[in-house]
């Protein structure tokens, strides 16, 4: 199972490494280095400020004198250093509690958002014998397959069991050896049926 956040490294790196899986190496640490000085949604901050209480320093903030570096001419012994350092962790207390109180809204709202998003899902569960598609989640982690269709089928609902996953046959009424959780499985329409629908 690969991780929500590892989804758009994934994405950057096949964007970068164009179709040779040969070059991901190349930039695997350039889009690990980039998400870890991103902001996130969820918290507001990046991981790195959430680490040291900072944003990152970065080569161009040297270059440019911006306001993220420490002035180095100011500094004239231990004292004026360590004084320095302080001020700058003196933030991360802060940044981590803002950021904690922000990631707890950012799950209210997105357990909100799921709920409403999925409501339908949760009240009309598939009925034996309907149509629907099951998605592929092998297809996830296999670089040359990254941009095949994901969705398999269609094949017929046998029955729902107690946890909600779903027991699913091909058409011909032969039963497939694993069981489909609610997520992985969809509604099939035939072209047919969408224009009949309207």
């Amino acid at each position: 199972m690969v991780e929500r956040g590892h989804g758009p490294l994934k994405a950057a790196l096949v964007k970068l490494a164009g179709e040779s899986a040969k070059n991901c190496r190349k930039y695997l640490p350039l889009v690990l280095f980039a998400d870890w000085i991103s902001t996130k949604r969820t918290t507001g901050y990046s991981p790195y400020e959430l680490v040291f209480g900072q944003r990152a320093v970065l080569p161009i903030d040297l270059e440019m004198e911006s306001y993220l570096g420490i002035d180095w001419d100011e500094v004239h012994n231990t004292a004026d250093l360590l004084a320095a350092r302080s001020r700058q962790l003196e933030r991360s207390e802060e940044v981590r509690d803002l950021a904690h109180c922000k990631l707890m809204k950012s799950r209210e709202e997105s357990v909100k958002y799921w709920e409403e998003k999925n409501a339908s899902r949760l009240r009309a569960p598939l009925q034996p014998g309907e149509m629907v598609l099951a998605y592929n989640r092998a297809l996830e982690t296999q670089w040359g397959k990254l941009f095949a269709g994901r969705w398999n089928g269609p094949f017929c609902v046998v029955r729902q069991v107690h946890g909600g996953s779903y027991i699913l046959s091909e058409l011909d009424g032969t039963p497939l050896a694993r069981r489909f959780s609610a997520d992985q499985v969809k509604r099939y329409f035939s072209r047919g049926g969408i224009g009949e629908q309207k």
